[in-house]
């Protein structure tokens, strides 16, 4: 059906057809075939658009840059052999050709398998199999082995008595004896099926939950335990377990056995986004409300939506603890920010273009302010990253919410004065006229005193957030962020608003009317929102970031709609 568009691409890959039956025994239906269209003509980076004007779940699912972000922070040996089982239609093939010098990638869907093809044409270091991966005859073993998703289905195309074990005892003898194996899957336990989210591969709430009573499709997940005993009685000696948040199909967070959300990361996260509406019907509790008590009560191991699993002989596993992933910002700004257990930060370009803009600005900003006498963190450029040592000190955020608990308003204006001192040195000031505001067309009326100092560069990023506090002084970092000609209370009133919006306790103290006035703010709040939001808006991908809304479920009527249906 394709080989004419196949022919006229000509895409470099290897396409070996030797194992396929004629025969795809799954499919999403002919919406695969516009996603086909899709990624035939677009680049990968302008999938964000095309999928928007008409998108739908499996659409946006398949065409996601989150749906990188599994392994896209992962740090593989860059002469390594990969084999990709169950590639589907390329959504990390691409990662996997970019990090390592050859791919070979399985998938027993003809048609999906083309998606990759066409997704991947410029990759010469792939061969894609199309079959079954039981029948298949290999001639090499590999650095690394994915799983992802694609061990829950082992009942359905793999014979046997105990057909996962046997698959994963299949899988092990392809692999060097310090290879590893990467598996992604849901949890059978995950908070979201608690909170009535129809399990993943059935369709029906409360399956797995049930211990999958209801149905005989092959298919299942494993709690946290059993998948753990299953990798090692499959003859795997060592295992590490990471967490992708929210789950590992969109996941924009990776924590790990090592490094467990806090209380803090509840309070802060905006990253439930993603799910299919499909659940919108069954949900009966809130995911988002529960997180801080399990966490509270260290459970969040057990009720993790999502797995993803290192696996190997080799004892050296976790060598990246932490990840956070920007991948709905636009292409020019996303990055990983990856913990190693070295104590290293290192921070990730995803793109091409970040590596060759943002990047390079990053270090620059640390030069910039380095200048002008502001302390920042020791920043250097390392293999097209930027590297930095972990430093343990306290945020000044968790500073000032400590100085709340002890209800001192004086030393919170007194930190609040500290960090707009800093930012009045950040930069040498221009001219009133010079101002920013005045030159986007906002229709902003021009007035020196009401935007006080105009700085030459601002620091959007000189943020309680990204400060660590240190015997009384501030050492800053992450400082991605500049605009020219900004006003200083600019910056102080961008800090300000995130800082309330992640801690409206804060209001009880030191209300935001009074700290606005304070500063001479509440004539010039209009204009400043506008600012922040034109900045948002040329930082972020919105076609991304409006479709993982539209796949959101955050209603509270929906919940006790469905709720008052159990209990007729």
């Amino acid at each position: 059906m394709y080989e004419e568009l196949i022919a006229k691409m000509n895409p470099r890959p290897k396409f070996n057809l030797q194992w396929y039956k004629n025969e795809d025994l799954y499919s999403d239906g002919e919406v695969e075939d516009f996603i086909i269209k899709i990624i035939a003509e677009n680049r990968p980076e302008d999938y964000s658009n095309a999928v928007y004007e008409q998108f739908n779940w499996p659409i946006y699912y398949h065409l996601s840059p989150l749906r990188k972000n599994i392994l896209n922070w992962y740090k593989f040996k860059p002469d390594s052999s990969v084999l990709e089982i169950g590639c589907g239609m390329g959504a990390i093939t691409s990662v996997l050709c970019d990090e390592c010098k050859d791919v070979t990638a399985v998938e027993l869907s003809r048609k999906r398998a083309t998606a990759t093809l066409l997704r991947c044409r410029e990759k010469e270091n792939l061969e894609i199999i199309v079959g079954n991966l039981n029948d298949i005859e290999f001639d090499k073993k590999y650095d690394y082995i994915t799983l992802i998703g694609v061990l829950e289905y082992q009942g359905t195309y793999t014979e046997s008595t105990n057909p996962y074990m046997d698959f994963l005892v299949k899988i092990k003898q392809l692999l060097k004896p310090d290879g590893k194996l990467l598996v992604a899957i849901e949890n059978q336990y995950g908070l979201k099926y608690w909170c009535g989210m129809p399990e993943d591969h059935v369709g029906i709430p409360f399956e797995g939950i049930n211990q999958y009573r209801d149905v005989e499709r092959g298919v299942r997940t494993f709690s946290k335990t059993a998948l753990d005993i299953l990798l090692r009685e499959s003859g795997f000696l060592n295992t590490y377990f990471y967490y992708p948040f929210p789950d590992y199909k969109l996941p924009t967070v990776i924590y790990s056995q090592d490094v467990l959300p806090s209380k803090k990361d509840t309070v802060n996260s905006e990253n439930f986004r993603g799910y299919s509406s499909a659940g919108e019907n069954t949900l009966i509790a809130n995911e988002k409300n529960l997180y801080m008590d399990i966490v509270e009560n260290h459970v969040f191991e057990f009720f993790a939506n999502s797995f993803l699993v290192e696996c190997s002989d080799s004892s050296q596993l976790g060598e990246i603890t932490f990840a956070r992933l920007t991948s709905e910002r636009k292409e020019q700004y996303r990055m990983a920010t990856r913990f190693t257990r070295d104590s290293t930060v290192e921070k990730k370009p995803l793109t091409m273009l970040c590596a060759q803009t943002h990047i390079r600005q990053l270090l620059k900003n640390v030069n910039i302010l380095k200048q002008a006498g502001i302390k920042i963190v020791e920043y250097r450029a390392d293999n097209g990253m930027v590297v930095s040592d972990y430093i343990e000190k306290p945020l000044l955020e968790d500073v000032i919410l400590n100085v709340l608990k002890e209800e001192n308003t004086d030393e919170i204006y007194r930190l609040i004065d500290l960090v707009y001192g800093e930012i009045l040195r950040s930069s040498e000031q221009i001219s009133w006229k010079d101002n920013i505001l005045y030159t986007l067309d906002l229709g902003i009326e021009e007035n020196e005193e009401v935007f006080g100092p105009i700085l030459k560069i601002g620091f959007l990023d000189m943020s309680f957030r990204n400060a660590f506090y240190c015997e009384g002084e501030i050492l800053w970092f992450d400082q991605e962020w500049v605009l020219e000609a900004v006003p200083a209370k600019f910056i102080l009133y961008y800090a300000l608003t995130l800082l309330y919006y992640s801690y409206p306790q804060l209001e009880g103290a030191c209300p935001s009317a009074e700290v606005i006035a304070r500063y001479h703010m509440q004539d010039a709040c209009e204009a400043f929102e506008k600012l922040r939001e034109l900045f948002g808006y040329l930082v972020s991908d919105e076609a991304q970031v409006m479709m993982g809304r539209a796949f959101s479920i955050d209603s509270t009527m929906d919940y006790i709609s469905n709720v008052k249906k159990l209990m007729k």
